[in-house]
């Protein structure tokens, strides 16, 4: 799965999604308080993970998307 076209700052507190090309979720990022990303939770299959899956941001390090994990409950 390439690169989103999501923004990673955003209206704070809200969410965006993005579709493919058929209208089908791909993904869909959340924004924190400050408008920056804290979360993605991904919807297609991409580099062997399952789906869906969550990426979580830390915008203390260089990059800040982090690898995939596992959805946890209520997410």
């Amino acid at each position: 799965m390439a690169r989103s076209n999501l923004p990673d700052k955003w209206i704070p507190n809200t969410s965006s999604t993005e579709y493919d090309s058929k209208g089908r979720r791909t993904r869909r990022r959340y924004y924190g308080g400050n408008g920056f990303a804290v979360k993605n939770v991904d919807y297609k299959p991409h580099h062997g993970h399952p789906t869906p899956h969550a990426h979580d941001w830390d915008w203390t390090k260089k990059d800040p998307r982090q690898p995939a994990r596992l959805l946890r409950p209520g997410e």
